[in-house]
């Protein structure tokens, strides 16, 4: 493994479980710290490695991941299905700091741990909604008008489905 995968795919996990963070807290993934990341990914992976293909670690590689990531949670967000502006520009920036190739195992790992934490939301939801206070109520569920919804912070399942997928990269865990 090259140096530069190896810091690239630490800032790639470092940025999204920030983004988590601030996800759960404030339901918003700020554009400072995605943009950085985003353009970091194409700067960087285009210093290092040149134009290199698709499979490879260069640019192609980069733009090819950025735009994959994109359009995959972006018609999500088109079709108003639970995701924002913040989250597409957050996996857009993982598609550019993990490349092609990494990018599709982050996009699988994210999809399959944001159906997880859903169902899981489905199965306490009543639980949630009965509630009056508490820190589980306060990042699941959203006032929208004059009802209470239960919402998942998409952050969260982006940030868990990118170390797991990185952490397939390294062989530090069983793959998909």
């Amino acid at each position: 493994m090259l140096a530069v995968e190896i810091i690239l795919d630490i800032v790639l996990v470092g940025v999204c479980l920030a983004a988590a963070v601030t996800d759960l807290r404030w339901h918003k993934i700020a554009d400072w710290l995605t943009l950085p990341a985003l353009g970091a990914g194409l700067v960087v992976r285009f210093a290092a490695y040149g134009l290199q293909g698709m499979l490879d670690l260069g640019l192609v590689s980069a733009l090819l991941g950025a735009g994959f990531c994109f359009v995959v949670f972006g018609l999500f967000a088109i079709w108003g299905k639970g995701m924002g502006a913040g989250d597409v520009k957050l996996i857009t920036a993982v598609g550019a700091l993990a490349g092609f190739q990494h990018s599709l195992t982050c996009v699988m790992s994210s999809a399959i741990c944001g159906g997880v934490l859903g169902l899981a939301l489905l199965v306490i939801r009543s639980k949630l909604l009965g509630s009056t206070g508490g820190v589980l109520r306060a990042t699941f569920v959203t006032r929208v008008g004059d009802v209470d919804r239960v919402t998942l912070p998409y952050g969260l399942p982006i940030a868990l489905g990118v170390l797991w997928a990185t952490l397939i990269k390294y062989g530090l865990l069983g793959g998909i």
